[in-house]
């Protein structure tokens, strides 16, 4: 027989109906309808706190959602969303949606804002979030919580696609074998809202004595369709895994925004996706795939201008200019240079998307080969004239004006000279890992990270794995700390598993430059090339890179 394709909840799963709910929602005598129930062997905190994770991320619940701003908290009235200090929203309650159910209090109150991820398609929404404990006297019938999702919209064909077409959820906590006309209890502490407990006083004999329902107030011209049933069980599926997440202490391995926040990130770069993705793909003359390259490079471009904005101000005080070594197809250039910041790229060759960019763009994206001078046997004299080698292609000898800031995006072979050449030009960094070399331009796995000991800062997004990836992360971070370098993190939000962004943009003292500590001065500027240099032979010399180099344009280029 055919497998049956229709998802379907589980029969282990499912449970009777609750007693039928009944409310006053924004003035109107309401009847909820019950469109599934599920058994939830976990506490009622960990209800409570799985609700609250749902309302503060709905990204995880539908590709549809960027993020959700909260605009208001009734527990915290004078916090809201980092962009929320130009939001004419008034930190307040909206007045007009309200709900009041017989037998529950309401403990708490939240507004949240969606910001759809594409907002030429989608309109943005407001949502209430109430959350409300019973009130009945009997404490040994059980627990009962109930969170409510009301809709600012009062008609069904104002609701954006990405919501429910109803004017309000309700996730129901109750008891399983007690009516909901019967039981009772005391409010559990809104403290929990925010902090993950393990069972404890407030389980019964039995966690899995309870049910979660997804009651539905539909609007009077909009009856119940198929598809809020799949999100019925979509969303009551979400609320028992993170439930289960909190009873088992669940906690984050990857952690994004620590350098740009999220919201000032995914801000820009819907903007900048606009202005730039439509020509990128239209005249996309690469054969790899535009609908992963054009937008890892927009998120990246989105990242860079809003990381300089911090560094440097509005009014681009100390800004020098940018390059981005090993560039590839330009778009990152391109989109940097269009959105006002001077610089240029250079690759071993040039890509057939070059000839497709406007004037300005392709003055400034150069094929060159770059030989360190810090390779043994190389000048140390600049060579202002960039003669050319034997195959025709423009040498770069790796010197680059004091504050220039170096991007290697997926630069391969050059990802570890990164930390390196930035460190002998005073400039800072952001390389973006991806294939692993050594020094000399060849094919290299390198040793898993070691455990951490001793390492000082942030240490959220030290990579424990012992993946090449890890591997060769924590080598380029190893180079960047032995040459002075301040080394920060950053999981890049891009289309990519090879997304670690590793920043250098403040120096410290080493072994053997004196006493100091973090942000400390260094010795002058023959200290740091010397030291440079130290690591260069320790770490092999480069022996090859020349050769290693110059075979880059022979044969197709591969990647980006």
């Amino acid at each position: 027989m055919p497998r049956n394709t229709t998802k379907a909840p589980s029969a282990a799963l499912t449970a009777p109906h609750p007693a039928p709910l009944t409310s006053l929602l924004n003035g109107q005598h309401t009847v909820w309808h019950a469109a599934l129930t599920h058994h939830f062997p976990h506490a009622p905190s960990s209800f409570l706190d799985a609700l609250y994770r749902m309302f503060l991320h709905p990204e995880h619940s539908s590709s549809w959602i960027l993020r959700a701003d909260i605009l208001y908290d009734s527990q915290n009235p004078t916090a809201a969303s980092p962009t929320s200090h130009t939001d004419p929203t008034p930190a307040e309650p909206y007045a007009d949606v309200d709900i009041s159910v017989p037998g529950f209090t309401a403990t708490r109150t939240l507004v949240r804002r969606f910001a759809p991820r594409n907002p030429q398609r989608d309109a943005e929404a407001t949502q209430t979030a109430v959350f409300l404990s019973a009130t009945d006297p009997d404490p040994a019938a059980g627990i009962r919580e109930l969170v409510v999702l009301l809709a600012h919209e009062r008609a069904a064909e104002d609701v954006p696609y990405y919501l429910p077409c109803v004017a309000a959820t309700a996730f129901l906590l109750s008891p399983a074998a007690v009516s909901t006309s019967t039981v009772s209890t005391s409010p559990i502490s809104s403290a929990s809202l925010s902090n993950a407990e393990t069972p404890a006083a407030d389980t019964p004999a039995s966690a899995a004595n309870y049910t979660i329902t997804l009651l539905y107030a539909p609007f009077p011209t909009a009856p119940i369709t198929p598809r809020l049933s799949r999100t019925a069980l979509h969303l009551l599926t979400r609320a028992s895994k993170l439930a289960h997440g909190v009873e088992t202490g669940y906690t984050k391995r990857v952690y994004h925004d620590l350098l740009v926040a999220r919201e000032v990130f995914q801000t820009r770069y819907v903007a900048m996706r606009a202005r730039h993705a439509p020509r990128l793909v239209a005249g996309w003359r690469e054969k790899t795939d535009p609908g992963k390259h054009v937008f890892e490079d927009i998120l990246i471009a989105a990242f860079l201008c809003c990381l300089w904005e911090d560094m440097y101000g509005s009014a681009k005080e100390g800004w020098v200019g940018f390059v981005d070594i090993g560039c590839g197809n330009g778009v990152l250039v391109d989109i940097l240079v269009r959105e006002g910041w001077t610089g240029r790229g250079f690759d071993a060759r040039e890509r057939k998307s070059w000839s497709g960019f406007e004037e300005g763009t392709r003055a400034v994206l150069e094929e060159r080969i770059l030989v360190p001078w810090l390779l043994p046997g190389e000048s140390d004299t600049p060579d202002p004239e960039n003669t050319t080698t034997g195959t025709g292609a423009w040498l770069h000898d790796g010197r680059f004006p004091a504050g220039t800031f170096i991007i290697s995006n997926h630069a391969d072979e050059l990802t570890p000279w990164t930390p390196l050449l930035a460190a002998a030009s005073n400039c800072s960094f952001l390389a973006i890992p991806c294939c692993s070399h050594d020094l000399s331009g060849a094919r290299k796995r390198f040793p898993p990270p070691k455990p951490l000991g001793g390492e000082t800062g942030d240490l959220r997004n030290v990579n424990a794995s012992r993946s090449t990836y890890a591997s060769l992360c924590a080598y380029v971070e190893r180079l960047a700390r032995e040459v002075g370098w301040v080394v920060e993190r950053e999981v890049l939000r891009i289309p990519s598993t090879r997304n670690m962004g590793i920043l250098g943009r403040r120096r410290r003292r080493v072994q053997g430059q004196g006493e100091g500590g973090e942000g400390g001065e260094e010795g002058g500027e023959e200290d740091v090339a010397a030291l440079v240099e130290e690591v260069v032979r320790r770490e092999g010399g480069g022996v090859g890179w020349r050769r290693n180099a110059e075979a880059l344009r022979k044969g197709e280029v591969k990647g980006h």
